[in-house]
């Protein structure tokens, strides 16, 4: 018994270690920068809070973290546009998760792709080692983390539908709030004060919503109107089509007004994929040769009457060359580093320095200027390996995807592909899909519905 005794004594103490460490650290780093005592804080309510509450407390955190991600800047403190909720709620929620008790078995089914996206976040810390701007390297694997956190939460929290459909009812009404914003843009010309194209002196009249450039809001668009249709189709109501086909016409316009060609070709795979799940093979044929044949009529009445709204299609030749330089200039940075890559984050200052003089660069620019294409642009920061890591975890995540599209029934599996067909076709063209959490939390939220399909058929067996 005295033996029994003192191993729980011991492993009490062992237990306790770690803690003491971690508020010895807080405290020398308090001296330094006092506002981590609140950390200490965060850390003691939680070992007094009992395991239920902690549960509790940080599923409630998940909903404000979905929230806030969409609407970023805009809830931030006056003057601290890079300080928002977003980013304190994720740490604090870190904060206090690490002391929940966890269901790891959950996750089983999915326990390769996050590896495998957790296996591209250490070969973008090993990149440290031979960075050449430690600081551009250390922001990026903050934004690696921030991303890959973002798809943990979604895929710990969506256990089942109902779980899902909560999810939806927080991220949809701020997706229809950034629509309003973009149509209040398109017909004014005024924008938000994050918007890029805000400040400008002059009305333009492309949209960005709650976000920050065109390619990014046509992106959202592209990702979110699927969860729109299938939360909006729970119950088959003729008012219900009414509003689906309205909104279809209104998100057309808005990312025909963004003039992102990718996120064009985004919006018309998504269509596509949708009136396939939602109709018979022959009504959704019919439906896609009339709807060719009325756009194909409406752009070449576009042109004919002289209408700059649909010129980009074809008359960015000037874009094009820039964004075939600049693919060239990336290539050229991953075959000189031998394929090793030149450090996580830090392709944007070999692109600037390659291409300032050749292109029309303001000379208020940073000194940093995006690939605009997320699969070159992680082949040049950390090489072929951390490439094949990420490319595992979207060709797993696409694969099980389509396969569940062809074999199960239901809009929802048709919601998962055109997610990942709108990520594929964005990520060749946006210039800052790498911070963008609205992206994130989509591939989270894909990745959540093939887990749930293939827990439905582990249960089945």
């Amino acid at each position: 018994m005295l033996n029994i005794t003192k191993r729980n004594m011991i492993t009490m103490v062992i237990k306790k270690i770690p803690v003491g460490a971690l508020f010895v650290l807080i405290s020398i780093i308090a001296a330094v920068y006092p506002f981590i005592i609140l950390l200490a804080i965060a850390i003691g309510l939680c070992i007094i809070l009992a395991d239920t509450l902690l549960k509790r407390i940080t599923q409630f955190l998940f909903a404000i973290v979905a929230i806030a991600a969409i609407f970023g800047p805009y809830l931030s403190f006056p003057g601290m546009g890079g300080l928002f909720l977003f980013r304190i709620v994720l740490l604090l929620h870190f904060v206090l998760f690490l002391f929940e008790k966890k269901d790891w078995q959950f996750l089983k089914a999915i326990k390769v792709p996050l590896l495998a996206i957790g296996s591209w976040i250490g070969f973008s810390i090993v990149t440290l080692i031979w960075s050449q701007d430690l600081q551009l390297s250390l922001r990026a694997i903050y934004f690696q983390l921030e991303s890959f956190y973002l798809i943990f939460l979604v895929v710990y929290y969506v256990r089942q539908m109902q779980d899902l459909k909560k999810l939806l009812y927080w991220i949809i009404p701020p997706f229809l709030l950034s629509i309003g914003v973009g149509c209040y843009e398109m017909f004014t010309g005024n924008h938000l004060w994050y918007s890029s194209l805000a400040g400008k002196g002059y009305p333009d009249y492309r949209p960005t919503g709650l976000l920050t450039n065109t390619n990014d809001f046509s992106s959202y668009l592209s990702i979110y109107f699927p969860l729109f249709i299938y939360l909006l189709f729970q119950k088959n109501m003729w008012w219900r089509w009414l509003i689906a086909l309205s909104s279809m016409g209104i998100l057309f316009f808005l990312v025909v007004a963004s003039e992102s060609r990718t996120g064009l070709l985004a919006f018309g795979i998504m269509l596509l994929l949708l009136i396939i799940k939602l109709f018979s093979k022959l009504i959704s044929g019919i439906l896609l040769f009339i709807g060719i044949n009325l756009v194909s009529i409406f752009l070449l009445v576009m042109q004919l009457i002289g209408k700059q709204e649909f010129g980009y299609l074809v008359g960015k030749e000037t874009s094009t060359d820039q964004r075939l330089l600049i693919y060239e200039t990336g290539l050229n940075v991953a075959k000189e580093s031998h394929f090793l890559g030149v450090g996580i984050g830090v392709v944007p200052n070999y692109i600037f320095q390659a291409l300032y003089g050749t292109v029309n660069i303001p000379d208020d620019m940073q000194q940093t200027m995006s690939a605009h294409n997320f699969w070159l642009a992680t082949l040049a920061d950390v090489g072929i390996l951390g490439l094949c890591c990420v490319l595992f975890f979207f060709i797993w995540l696409l694969v099980y995807a389509c396969r569940q599209f062809v074999n199960e029934k239901g809009l929802l599996t048709g919601t998962s592909l055109s997610i990942l067909i709108a990520f594929v076709a964005i990520s060749i063209g946006s210039s800052s899909i790498f911070e963008m959490r609205v992206v994130w939390l989509g591939v989270g939220i894909a990745l959540a519905i093939v887990h749930l399909n293939l827990r439905k058929k582990e249960e089945k067996i």
